[in-house]
């Protein structure tokens, strides 16, 4: 007799035991006849003819067919390995495939079973990938079944895992096999499983967004508004509007945190995510992000809107979550008549709402459905990834990038842009992967968060690695081909992106052959009701074929109040200089320095007068690598060190961000350093900009120190202003 048809008697024979050795002749049955079932404590929560079929308490996957490397060799720990902190698991093991972050793939495939029940249980969380982080079911060769985790967390930032199920009634009696498939690099994917079994009975989720979530329900809890057609009519509905004077009180009530920056944009409440869809509309510059409202915490795309990229004044949320699960990273194209804005809809595909209104208070989408769904109609694979996409317009055809990873060396996960094109934004053909000859990305790079417009003369692909940050590319399009022919590539971060680095990009032409970019900055402690802000908007252009400039984009003069200036000075070697009198927490400072021998120069700031907190800013003169370009020329180095910045225990350090620059022979150096309570970024020559999140703990952290290592330098110029707020 099979060992499951035994299982009802033995299940009786046990219930007349004491529960001490019921408990024991469980525990001694099972780990005889099957070392992967649950516990005995734990399978007294199925009922007696529930039929289990793989638990993953074993120090190994035993039966299953193990492939990639997604998976490991075992089963992981919970909350031990690989990393990522789960909730809702039975027992101690479960599949966890973030075994080295969401980079690796991989497949698990469990042995041939019977379907001898109406269900299948299971427990899932993490995923938010159809067809690239899921479960399936295969009968007769195909998948009759799939599912995939909510990609929720819960308020101790833990992944959720909970019940889901399958009626698999109608394949009663036929032989069956289970895939637990890990194809996605990006964000969420990585796949949680734990205890299947068959049963009659469904199994309940415990998490009320979880079941939600899984039962299809995506209509928003947040209050939506529809506005009039004039900005004056506008105007006067904003005045009154509830959830904008609830974000108003919410900005006054986190005014007074220390940490909290006062001229970088920080969303009103709640959590916030990737910059998206930043646009140039009659006269105004409109910023989108991921926002969470607190009623209901998906994303949604909230909206501000500047009159000179600096200051920002906080609209109604302008995007909400339905059919789709949550409005994902996307992009804006302008027209003279109408924004269009492209995103990814989690669970459905990516999704197009178009607006025309004076402030873009309402959007309409486009079918009201996905307009490249996630997965086809019959189930079959995609040759592309639905994911992040950004949009152009060439003559009549509307063009769209969609970010993800195609197989590089060893079968390894390479970046890739799929490009699509369409004549009426409801209607998409999928064309090819779209960058050739890209030499500058690096094997786990997914390019996310893409955003492909004209810079001078070339174009330029900005995009976003979950493995390695903000990234670009530039290189010639070829629109015969519709090719992007890659000439060259940098960074933006020079260090990891989390925590304190710099995020997904979201950016947009400036009309006058640059681009302005918006990034988001990661924090690197806990904050209460917010945790993100948004980088300055930054200008790039063409400094040469294959170099980039980048400075501040912007009225951030228009910040400018109290100014010192600190007169030319030589710096004696290997003495600190401290500044009397400049000090602040938040400042723009603007100074050139001559290196002349040294090696190293350096500025601190948010300083302690006994320099027990400091952040560092240092020139390293000819000290970089050679460039990678035809030129090879000696590179400079400047790094922001964070590893004293702060006291306070809960701050998560990290390396030194260090950044590649060129300076001419003879070439001062000139910087331009912003300080925001918790942020510092500096411009480095109109060439390279270096950015990190920092926490000083000391009130008294506001000093201002020079040094210059092994030999003199001078200080050619200095001045420094107070920083007025942007919400004044």
């Amino acid at each position: 007799m099979d060992e499951p048809h035994l299982l009802p008697a033995l299940v009786i024979i046990a219930k007349v035991l004491p529960m001490k050795s019921r408990l024991f002749f469980f525990a001694m049955l099972f780990a005889c006849v099957r070392p992967a079932f649950a516990t005995a404590a734990e399978y007294e929560l199925l009922s007696s003819r529930d039929l289990l079929i793989a638990d993953f308490e074993g120090e190994t996957y035993g039966d299953w067919k193990v492939d990639g490397a997604a998976f490991g060799s075992r089963p992981a720990v919970a909350n031990v390995s690989p990393g990522n902190r789960v909730v809702g698991q039975w027992g101690r093991g479960l599949v966890n495939s973030y075994l080295g972050g969401d980079v690796p793939t991989g497949r698990l495939t469990s042995p041939p079973f019977v379907i001898q029940r109406k269900r299948i249980n299971f427990l899932i969380g993490a995923g938010n990938h159809p067809g690239e982080t899921c479960l399936n079911l295969v009968v007769d060769g195909k998948t009759v079944r799939t599912a995939i985790g909510p990609a929720l967390k819960n308020g101790k930032d833990q992944e959720v895992m909970d019940w889901h199920g399958w009626d698999v009634a109608e394949f009663a009696g036929k032989t069956a096999t289970l895939q637990i498939v890990d194809a996605a690099s990006g964000g969420w994917g990585h796949i949680n499983v734990d205890h299947i079994f068959q049963s009659d009975e469904p199994r309940t989720p415990s998490y009320p967004d979880f079941a939600r979530v899984m039962s299809g329900d995506r209509t928003s809890k947040v209050p939506q508004f529809t506005f009039a057609d004039t900005l004056e009519e506008q105007e006067a509905q904003l005045k009154t509007n509830p959830l904008l004077l609830r974000m108003q009180q919410s900005r006054k009530a986190m005014a007074g945190d220390p940490h909290r920056p006062i001229y970088h944009y920080v969303n009103p409440e709640g959590s916030l995510n990737d910059p998206n869809g930043l646009c140039f509309w009659q006269g105004r510059w409109h910023l989108f992000y991921q926002a969470y409202p607190p009623e209901d915490p998906r994303q949604h795309w909230g909206h501000a809107v500047s009159d000179d990229l600096i200051h920002w004044r906080d609209l109604p949320l302008a995007i909400y979550p339905n059919p789709e699960d949550r409005c994902y990273s996307g992009a804006t194209l302008v027209e003279e008549n109408r924004v269009i804005a492209m995103y990814h809809g989690t669970r459905v595909g990516n999704m197009v709402a178009v607006s025309s209104d004076p402030l873009l208070l309402n959007w309409k989408k486009v079918t009201g459905q996905a307009v490249i769904p996630i997965a086809s109609p019959d189930g079959s694979p995609l040759p592309y990834r639905v994911f992040d996409p950004c949009i152009w317009k060439k003559g009549d055809l509307y063009y769209s990038l969609s970010g993800g990873t195609v197989p590089g060396p060893g079968g390894k996960p390479v970046r890739a842009n799929f490009l699509f094109r369409s004549p009426d934004l409801a209607n998409w053909e999928y064309l090819h992967p779209f960058a050739e000859n890209d030499q500058y990305s690096l094997v786990g790079d997914d390019g996310a968060c893409p955003y492909f417009w004209p810079i001078g003369d070339r174009h330029i692909l900005l995009h976003f690695s979950h493995m390695s940050g903000g990234k670009y590319l530039l290189g010639d399009y070829d629109q015969e081909r519709d090719k992007f022919v890659v000439t060259y590539g940098g960074d933006f971060n020079f260090g990891p992106a989390a925590p304190a680095g710099v995020h997904a990009p979201s950016a947009t032409p400036d009309g006058k052959g640059g681009v302005i970019v918006i990034f988001n900055m990661n924090p690197a402690k806990p904050t209460q009701g917010w945790n993100q802000i948004m980088t300055l908007p930054r200008r790039l252009t063409l400094a040469d074929r294959d170099e980039l400039a980048v400075e501040p984009a912007g009225d951030v003069e228009s910040l400018r109040g109290d100014h010192q200036r600190v007169a030319a000075m030589t710096l004696a070697a290997n003495q600190e200089i401290v500044l009397e009198g400049i000090q602040g927490n938040a400042m723009e400072i603007v100074a050139e320095l001559d290196p002349r021998g040294a090696p190293l120069v350096e500025m601190n700031v948010l300083r302690s007068p006994n320099r027990e907190e400091f952040t560092r800013i240092a020139f390293f003169r000819d000290r970089g690598y050679r460039e990678r370009s035809e030129k090879g020329r000696q590179l400079s180095s400047i790094t922001i060190d964070s590893s004293y910045s702060s006291l306070l225990p809960d701050v998560r350090s990290r390396a030194p961000e260090t950044a590649p620059v060129f300076l001419d022979k003879g070439e001062p150096l000139r910087l331009r350093v912003f300080v925001d309570r918790s942020v510092v970024e500096v411009f480095v020559n109109g060439r390279q900009c270096v950015a990190v999140r920092v926490y000083p703990g000391r009130e008294d952290s506001l000093g201002v120190s020079l040094r210059a290592q092994g030999q003199d330098a001078e200080l050619k110029s200095f001045d420094a202003w107070q920083m007025t707020g942007i919400y004044d």
